[in-house]
């Protein structure tokens, strides 16, 4: 079974299963967030240095009056234990239940903190800051203007029909939190995984858009490769434009980084098939990015948009990076 078959196996398993709902385009405003990897506040943690703009991100969308989606990957119990994280994030889960106690709050379960699979775990680390939460795997929602129907979201974290987060997470739980774990904390190494692997994740993308594209009217939302992902323009436009913007910007190794992954990407798409790219597939990104920034995707005033924390100026503040008309982008995935 090839990649793309295994990836698809496991979306339409997730879908299956899913919760359902109905979006009103005319009334929906949400702000969806993943890949946050709380950890305990020690070298391996990757939100630590996001924490200021994770929860300027949540003040915000608290007083707008957003809802609050985050898609899996919340915590980093895949390296650490949930006591560890609940002592050393106790603020951040408060900001997340204000929006639970105002209902305004989904929570998704991920590879990385898939102990929320598990009710009894929900019981003993998140009900005392949340009340009865349900965590989900996955949520389809209908998306309605008016009384007409639009087409469908389905959210997920992404991770579904992966081999090591998916199918033997068990074991990888283990590997990582046994035996990577101490080396990342002398060394600081990542491992090789779609968030950390520019091979890796581009394989993955693109079977998450091709599942995607495979549907009617369906757009994808997901997180789990922490590279943002909004309507696509060919994969090489968007990395020409990055690598003049580190060489303006006199990046020398960055740009040489990103021209690297221009070429390699340039090969992979004279092996598509040549015609147009459906809208389809969306990601998140991530809260965990090495610099300090968080992007999300918000759905708002029947927009989609691409979102980053803080702004080009460092306040705290949002950048929209990038926005479409949801009912246009659905009516391209006819």
């Amino acid at each position: 079974m090839s990649y793309e078959e295994e990836i698809a196996r496991g979306l339409d398993r997730a879908v299956a299963g899913a919760s359902r709902g109905i979006l009103d385009l005319g009334r929906a405003k949400c702000v969806i967030l993943s890949d946050q990897h709380k950890g305990k506040r020690d070298k391996a943690d990757d939100f630590l240095r996001c924490e200021p703009a994770y929860h300027a991100a949540l003040g915000y969308y608290l007083e707008a009056g957003y809802e609050l989606w985050t898609l899996g990957d919340v915590e980093e119990l895949w390296e650490c234990r949930p006591a560890e994280v609940i002592r050393s994030y106790g603020r951040t889960l408060e900001l997340e239940a204000e929006f639970y106690r105002s209902n305004r709050y989904r929570r998704f379960y991920g590879n990385h903190d898939d102990d929320w699979m598990s009710d009894s775990a929900v019981r003993r680390w998140l009900v005392p800051f949340f009340g009865p939460i349900e965590v989900i795997e996955c949520l389809v929602l209908t998306v309605k203007k008016g009384t007409d129907e639009l087409g469908t979201l389905v959210l997920a974290h992404g991770h579904q029909g992966t081999r090591s987060s998916d199918r033997n997470r068990k074991l990888s739980r283990w590997v990582v939190r046994n035996i990577w774990r101490p080396v990342q904390r002398i060394t600081g190494w990542k491992l090789t995984t779609p968030a950390t692997s520019f091979a890796l994740r581009e394989r993955h993308d693109r079977a998450m858009h091709a599942w995607a594209a495979r549907q009617s009217r369906v757009v994808l939302i997901a997180g789990h490769t922490h590279r943002p992902v909004f309507i696509p323009e060919p994969g090489s436009a968007e990395l020409e434009k990055r690598v003049a913007g580190l060489k303006s910007a006199g990046l020398v190794e960055e740009a040489a980084t990103a021209r690297a992954e221009l070429e390699w990407l340039k090969v992979l798409e004279g092996e598509a098939a040549p015609g147009p790219v459906k809208p389809c597939y969306f990601n998140t990104g991530c809260c965990c990015f090495s610099d300090g920034d968080c992007t999300g995707i918000e759905i708002a005033g029947g927009e989609i948009r691409l979102v980053r924390w803080p702004d080009d100026d460092g306040r705290p503040r949002r950048k929209v990076l990038r926005r479409a008309s949801l009912e246009d982008v659905l009516d391209q995935c006819e």
